[in-house]
């Protein structure tokens, strides 16, 4: 069991490294888009009337065949550029846009059908939120990539398992041996002792602290029949 969740703990940490890295790749790219819009915003112009806009997304879009789709919305959550060109004029969910507004800046993540979206909060000259823009991007580019590691691991953890249960069986075995020896030996004493109808010093004895146990026990119960035979004969 702890074999197992080694390496369950292993895959689900090699996952997550993948994700940030991936991740990682299109933070870049946010932030390019972030820094671009807002020099633009900062000439005086609105959101709504930066068109060439949707040539820069598209652009971006074009350059990673893992990037789904490039958003710019307002402060409401409307889309006003997407490279999805369905999704123009639909509205966020509430959610992203709380998220939106409460960003000190950083990049925060949701999710779209399935597939992760990175945003990042647009901001005007006065420091006031301006928008926001989002990139979405395949999960396909994480799954591929842990997919391709889990059969080696689903084998090193096998083999893992199969050796090490070898060596506790033979461990095991090496351990219990010697004690599994002395409780045959005493049993093999006591049966004998009873048997010999006697004494039971012709007997050969156990070593060990259980075989010198066994032998006072033994000892003892002779010693009580004698006596219950004296008895015996007297009454």
């Amino acid at each position: 069991m702890a074999l197992i969740l080694t390496a369950l703990l292993n895959y689900f940490k090699f996952e997550k490294t993948v994700t940030n890295v991936i991740a990682s790749r299109f933070v870049v790219t946010v932030n390019g888009l972030q820094g671009d819009v807002e020099n633009a915003m900062n000439l005086g112009l609105s959101l709504p009337e930066l068109r060439d806009l949707e040539q820069l997304i598209e652009r971006e879009e074009r350059s990673d065949n893992q990037i789904l789709a490039i958003e710019i919305a307002d402060p409401a959550g409307t889309i006003l550029f997407s490279t999805d060109k369905n999704r123009i004029d639909a509205r966020l969910p509430d959610d992203w846009v709380r998220t939106m507004s409460r960003s000190d800046g950083g990049i925060w993540q949701e999710s779209f059908e399935g597939n992760p979206v990175l945003g990042a909060t647009l901001r005007n000259t006065f420091g006031q939120v301006a928008g926001s823009v989002m990139l979405r991007y395949a999960k396909s580019a994480i799954t591929q990539r842990t997919a391709a590691v889990r059969p080696g691991l689903s084998i090193a953890a096998a083999i893992a398992i199969i050796g090490c249960g070898l060596v506790t069986v033979v461990g095991v075995w090496l351990v219990f041996r010697k004690i599994i020896g002395g409780f045959r030996d005493g049993e093999t004493y006591v049966t004998a002792a009873f048997a010999a109808g006697g004494e039971a010093a012709s007997v050969p004895k156990p070593q060990g602290a259980l075989g010198d146990d066994l032998v006072a026990i033994v000892d003892t119960l002779k010693g009580a029949e004698r006596e219950l035979k004296q008895a015996a004969e007297k009454a």
